[in-house]
């Protein structure tokens, strides 16, 4: 099944609004910058991994998630390909 970048946009607001009790991410714009702290960003990649099978650098640095935009092109880039 072929992502959609506008499935995996509703799919991240409605987690962080549900599980992350974040409901201003109901309307902010995909560009608008996140206020996420260390711990909604560790929950955030959490459900990532889960939900799209998206791995992160073990070794490597990640650049925290700063917008919705930044999270739906990581899951673009990283998820893996089914056929």
């Amino acid at each position: 099944m072929k992502l959609d970048q506008q499935q995996i946009e509703t799919k991240v607001r409605t987690f962080m609004v549900d599980d992350m009790v974040k409901e201003e991410v109901r309307n902010v714009a995909p560009m608008d910058q996140l206020d996420l702290d260390s711990l909604d960003q560790t929950e955030l990649r959490i459900f990532l991994e889960e939900e799209y099978g998206v791995s992160f650098d073990e070794g490597g640095v990640i650049s925290p998630f700063a917008s919705i935009h930044d999270i739906v092109a990581f899951v673009l880039s990283r998820a893996p390909v089914s056929q």
